[in-house]
């Protein structure tokens, strides 16, 4: 009775070697173990699954083994140096007072330094284009 319940590890193949010999010495005494085996081998043999005809196989791995293209590797690489880029670029904007921004003391004193002489130009440049027409 206990070489009956090895049926199931022989069947698969799981027995050890000492085992295995043992068992098939036991397979051949019991009739009840060799038709529960064929049994066995051909449930197996029923639920293997057909192989696909080799047009679908081929089809297949196509559609999943295609070859990725030049710039697909540069992807990461190119969004890194982007990213980098913009990174710099804020670092250094940053970095550097606003120069674009006037101070009103500041335009005030050279308006009033510099308001006569550009006014005093301007007319003298006015007076001859208006001697010319």
């Amino acid at each position: 009775m206990k070489d009956c319940e090895n049926l199931m590890l022989y069947a698969s193949g799981e027995l050890e070697a000492q085992n295995k010999a043992a068992f098939e010495q036991h397979l051949q005494t019991c009739a009840a173990c060799r038709a529960e085996l064929a049994l066995l081998r051909r449930t197996e043999e029923a639920l293997a699954a057909p192989a696909a005809p080799a047009a679908v196989v081929e089809k297949l791995f196509s559609k999943t083994t295609r070859r990725k293209s030049f710039f697909a590797g540069w992807k990461p690489a190119l969004a890194g140096t982007a990213l980098l880029g913009v990174g710099i670029f804020m670092l250094l904007a940053g970095l550097h007072p606003d120069k674009t921004a006037f101070d009103a003391s500041e335009v005030i004193a050279y308006m009033s330094e510099n308001l006569d002489d550009e006014y005093l130009s301007f007319s003298n440049d006015l007076d001859l284009f208006e001697q010319e027409f």
